[in-house]
C-alpha cells in the first residue's frame, strides 16, 4: 500500500512516501520556519522525485500526538484536507509509539520522551518483541522527577529516546543511574517513515472516521490554562461570578428539558 505520512508534532516534523515496508522518501522539516509554511511544499517534492502523481497515494498516515498542539492542528488539517480530496483513507498514530521505533532494535523498554514545555513531558514506554510494540507505560504528561520515579519501577533496563530526554538528561541520568541507556541527542525526533508503518495495517481495514479523528493533547493548552488562571483571580463583584454559575445551571437544565 503506497501511504503519504505527515508528522507534525514536533518541532522537527517529517514527511514520507512508503510503498508497503519499503522506505520510497523521507524529508524532515527544519525548524527556521514553521510547519504550515514548508508542509505541503515538503509533500509536493516528494512527490515529484519519487514520479509519484497524487492518485498513487492509497492511504494518508498522521500523528496525533501528544506533541506541539498548533504541530498537530497543522498536520492533521493538512492529512484531512488530502485525504477528502484524494477520497482515500486516513488514519492516526501515536507520536510516541512513532518515536519509539527509534529504538525497536533494542532489547530494553523504550521510553519516548518528548517535551512537553511549562517543565513537564509527554512520555510512553513499549517493549518491542519480534519487531512488534507492547505498551508499557501509557501515554502520559508529568513532571520530569514524576516520570523517572515511574521508570525507576519497571522492571529490566531502559532506553530512553526523545527531545525531552535532551532537555531533562540530568534529571533523567540522576534518577535512573545505570537502568537507563539515554541516547538524548541522535534519536530525538520521530520519523514519517514509522508512522506509516504503525497505520499501514489500520489503513488496509479502511482507516479512521476522518470526523471523529482528533488531537491527542494529554492536557489543556496554554491558553485554555491562562484564562482559567485568570478566572480564578477574577474578584467576584456584587455575585457576578455566581449569578454567571446560575445561569450556566439554567442553561444546562433547559438543554436536558
Amino acid at each position: 500500500m503506497r501511504i503519504l505520512a505527515i508528522d507534525t508534532s514536533t518541532m522537527f516534523g517529517s514527511v514520507a512516501l512508503c510503498d508497503g515496508d519499503q522506505l520510497i522518501a523521507e524529508e524532515q522539516l527544519g525548524v527556521e520556519v514553521t510547519h504550515s509554511e514548508r508542509l505541503l511544499g515538503t509533500i509536493d517534492h516528494l512527490l515529484q522525485i519519487s514520479k509519484w502523481g497524487n492518485d498513487a497515494i492509497e492511504g494518508v498516515a498522521v500523528a496525533i500526538g501528544p506533541g506541539s498542539f498548533t504541530g498537530l492542528r497543522i498536520g492533521l488539517a493538512t492529512a484531512k484536507g488530502l485525504a477528502l480530496g484524494l477520497q482515500r483513507p486516513i488514519a492516526g498514530a501515536s507520536s510516541l509509539l512513532a518515536l519509539a521505533y527509534n529504538g525497536i532494535f533494542s532489547e530494553k523498554t523504550v521510553v519516548s520522551v518528548i517535551d512537553a514545555r511549562r517543565a513537564e513531558v509527554y512520555a510512553a514506554a513499549y517493549k518491542f518483541e519480534k519487531g512488534k510494540p507492547k505498551c508499557v507505560l501509557k501515554d502520559l504528561v508529568c513532571d520530569p522527577d514524576v516520570l523517572s520515579k515511574k521508570l525507576a519501577s519497571i522492571k529490566g533496563g531502559l532506553f530512553l529516546v526523545g527531545d525531552g530526554v535532551v532537555t531533562y538528561e540530568k534529571v533523567f541520568r540522576n534518577g535512573l543511574k545505570n537502568k537507563a541507556a539515554i541516547n538524548a541527542h541522535e534519536l530525538k525526533f520521530p520519523h514519517a517513515s514509522y508512522l506509516a508503518r504503525i497505520a499501514s495495517g489500520k489503513l488496509k481495514r479502511g482507516g479512521d472516521d476522518i470526523v471523529k479523528l482528533v488531537p491527542n493533547y494529554l492536557r489543556h493548552s496554554d491558553a485554555e490554562i491562562g484564562f482559567k488562571g485568570k478566572i480564578k483571580k477574577m474578584p467576584q463583584r456584587h455575585g457576578e461570578i455566581q449569578n454567571l454559575n446560575f445561569c450556566h445551571r439554567d442553561a444546562e437544565a433547559q438543554r436536558k428539558n
